[in-house]
């Protein structure tokens, strides 16, 4: 019974002895408390453990992820680059075509100053032909005569006949040259001398009756006008008829 007794005895204090050093066992040093108990509650309640493999997989869904987003980063760069060379390629083609303008209207502008110039040249030598004709016809009306074409009874020949000659000659080249480089100005000089007036084309400077001409005929021209590619590069000067006012 004593033996009994002892092996009883000695049988609870040892649990006692047990109980009392598991209560004393600390926790593992560096995890807290908070995340101690997560990881055993939820290994309790089925929870999936953060152990290696679920690390892994974690890691490898973020290589993935990364990986995608490095692709859509390229295809964003490459369409940024297409959309900025089209856009580079768009504004060199408008800086071009600005250029091909700017460059035309210089070119526009610097022909008709030619195309000016050379039609009042051409002007000056039509009124300096005009002059040189009314003196050959006023020697025609009116020849001159000497001592011995009046002791002969005959006309002598004007000196200066063959002058006026070549001087209205020189200027007939003169405007025969000018009428050819208006041509390849693609100048035509505007028909007006009997035609009908044209507003369009045509001021009129004077107006005189006319009982033998339509009214709005061209009577005289007193300043040629010309056209320049189809558009009316300088109007004529012009005197038109009209109809008598007392004319029934």
């Amino acid at each position: 019974m004593t033996a009994g007794m002892e092996r009883d005895e000695i049988l609870r204090r040892f649990e006692a002895l047990l109980d009392s050093a598991l209560a004393a066992e600390a926790e593992p040093a560096g995890i807290g408390a908070g995340i101690l108990s997560a990881v055993v509650a939820g290994a309790e309640d089925g929870e999936p453990r953060s152990d290696a493999y679920a690390l892994w997989s974690a890691m490898t869904a973020l290589t993935q992820e990364i990986k995608l987003q490095g692709r859509a980063f390229q295809d964003l760069n490459r369409t940024l680059a297409a959309q900025t060379e089209k856009t580079a390629d768009q504004l060199r083609a408008v800086y071009a075509e600005r250029e091909a303008t700017v460059q035309r209207e210089a070119e526009r502008r610097c022909r008709r100053e030619i195309l000016s110039a050379l039609i009042d040249l051409r002007d000056r030598l039509d009124r300096g032909r005009e002059s040189v004709r009314a003196r050959q016809a006023a020697s025609a009306v009116a020849p001159q005569t000497g001592f011995w074409a009046r002791f002969r009874g005959k006309q002598s020949p004007d000196p200066s006949a063959e002058t006026v000659r070549a001087l209205f000659r020189g200027y007939e080249l003169g405007i025969e040259r000018l009428d050819q480089t208006l041509d390849e100005f693609n100048a035509r000089e505007i028909r007006c001398q009997g035609e009908p007036f044209d507003p369009r084309r045509m001021n009129a400077i004077e107006i005189e009756e006319s009982a033998t001409l339509p009214a709005g005929t061209v009577l005289e021209v007193f300043r040629s006008g010309y056209e320049w590619n189809g558009e009316v590069f300088r109007p004529a000067q012009v005197k038109v008829s009209r109809t008598p006012v007392n004319s029934q």
